[in-house]
């Protein structure tokens, strides 16, 4: 005899996976921060690429926290401007216009919906770095 199986609710975290945009009020008006898509990551792949190259040699274990990642989008201002704005669906204009509080929350929640696209890109070519390494041996000293 057949029984009926339960599905269990998603959790909170299974919700956050599937559906990771975030709405929230800043400049005056509610943005929905979203994550970047493949199409616009390849749009954007100058700008993207230059935040993962920083973000490789700021860390060597993937890990980023938020003093690396203020200094990686500083050292990338224009960058930053350009995937803030894409992912807020808003123009680079309104981004630059942000106080730095409203600035801080946008680049924050851009953070906490799109860190896994970044990371895989950070981890991957940390991994390649370190398989380049183990062909290639330790540079030796001169004698």
């Amino acid at each position: 005899m057949a029984r009926k199986v339960k599905r269990p609710e998603p959790s909170t975290d299974d919700l956050v996976v599937l559906q990771p945009n975030r709405t929230l009020p800043i400049g005056g008006c509610e943005v929905t921060v979203r994550e970047i898509g493949f199409f616009e990551s390849l749009r954007l792949h100058a700008e993207i690429a230059a935040l993962v190259s920083d973000l490789v040699e700021q860390t060597d274990d993937g890990n980023v926290d938020l003093a690396r990642l203020h200094r990686v989008c500083a050292e990338h201002p224009d960058a930053t401007v350009a995937l803030l704005a894409q992912a807020s669906d808003q123009p680079p204009e309104w981004v630059g216009t942000l106080s730095a509080g409203h600035g801080d929350l946008l680049l924050l929640t851009f953070w906490a919906v799109n860190a896994d696209f970044f990371l895989q890109r950070v981890i991957a070519a940390l991994e390649l770095r370190r398989a380049a390494l183990a062909t290639t041996g330790p540079a030796s000293s001169p004698p």
